[in-house]
């Protein structure tokens, strides 16, 4: 650009140098405007002007794009609700964790991608482009880790269609949360309470809630609803299964001796570590947990009657028991049924169980009754 104002400058300096000597008759001995001044001040002067305009050009046209974008951007957001005050930015990539039923509508330039859980997309306007393969996707069910980004004049809407869903987000964005269980909020009030602690995933504060529940998970949820976490971990005793790693050893063992698990296959010396959890089998350590038994000459409940038996003791509800009995049971199910066991009267029904976990010290009273007072979650 420079060089193009100098040429020209230069060129219109020459011509009117020219036309000067001509007019007045000067010569190349003897001009009447010298070739110094043309060169020098003349032509500095010429290229500063052109130099002002041309920047005072580039900024009138930079505002009017800016002014421009901003006009798109507040028409997204209008799109999406409530202008500039209605939505969020993140300035990069960054984790939420949602439920089933919330929708989550995404702008124009902004980008997202699914973590975990399951969601369905819908596009007003355009399209979205799958960043993987360069393909477009205006609607559909979403794939989890491919990244996704709003095509110009588009508003996309992520509606979550598992009990619990991780998304990461780039942009704008705005979050409709529907009425549906929130088992995040759950977790996260077992997690304050030190009931629930979570897995190593980097993302989604590590709950893993989309995943269904390991055997050596549902032990330990159930050590600490005892409150005898810290006594398993203080253990001395052998583990007697041969499948279950050294960091979770001692609890499996300190279950072994006080006769809380016997494991899969106690002849084979299996425990059966990593083995999916049913929801049968964790409202067996619930149970358990309550002071009930399935063993001896009349025992409280037997391990495939535990659905039922928790509905006529009080600790499921008709709702609860129909939702473990009709689909997947997932770490989402453990945190809810866990949650909601601390209200479950133990059987000699003297106290609740979280009222025998206070008393013991296992949870603090003061702590419980703030973390309690901020869930607002209804029981099926």
């Amino acid at each position: 650009m420079k060089r193009r104002v100098l040429a020209a400058v230069g060129a219109t300096g020459a011509l009117l140098c020219a036309t000067v000597a001509l007019a007045v008759g000067g010569g190349a001995e003897d001009p009447l405007v010298s070739k110094s001044y043309v060169d020098g001040t003349y032509t500095a002067q010429m290229v500063e002007q052109a130099e002002a305009a041309v920047a005072k050009r580039h900024d009138a046209l930079y505002a009017d794009a800016e002014a421009g974008l901003k006009d798109k951007q507040e028409g997204y957001l209008a799109q999406l609700g409530g202008g500039t005050s209605g939505g969020s930015y993140q300035a990069a990539f960054s984790d939420i964790r949602v439920k089933e039923g919330d929708t989550i509508q995404v702008t124009a330039g902004s980008g997202f991608l699914l973590l975990a859980g399951s969601g369905d997309l819908s596009c007003a306007g355009k399209k979205t482009i799958d960043l993987s393969n360069g393909w477009e996707k205006g609607s559909g069910a979403l794939t989890q880790g491919r990244r996704y980004l709003v095509m110009e004049d588009t508003v996309a809407t992520i509606t979550v269609t598992s009990p619990t869903a991780v998304l990461s987000l780039e942009g704008w964005h705005t979050l409709t949360e529907s009425g549906r269980t929130d088992y995040n909020a759950l977790a996260d009030a077992l997690r304050v309470l030190g009931l629930f602690r979570g897995s190593d995933t980097g993302y989604g504060s590590g709950y893993d809630l989309e995943l269904p529940p390991t055997r050596i998970q549902g032990l330990i949820m159930f050590l600490r609803l005892i409150g005898e976490e810290q006594a398993a971990l203080a253990t001395t005793a052998a583990c007697p299964f041969t499948d279950v790693p050294a960091w979770c050893q001692s609890y499996v063992a300190y279950a072994y001796v006080k006769g809380y698990t016997k494991g899969m296959d106690e002849a084979a010396k299996r425990f059966g570590t990593d083995d999916t959890l049913t929801a049968g089998q964790y409202v067996t350590f619930l149970l358990r947990a309550l002071g009930y038994s399935e063993s001896g000459e009349t025992p409280d409940f037997t391990w495939d009657t535990a659905l039922q038996r928790g509905v006529e003791l009080g600790v499921l509800t008709a709702g609860e028991r129909q939702l473990l009995e009709g689909g997947a049971f997932l770490r989402a199910q453990v945190v809810y049924l866990s949650y909601f066991a601390l209200d479950a009267r133990e059987k000699d029904g003297t106290a609740t169980l979280q009222e025998r976990l206070v008393a013991a010290g296992a949870l603090d009273q003061a702590v419980v009754t703030t973390v309690r007072a901020g869930v607002n979650v209804a029981r099926l």
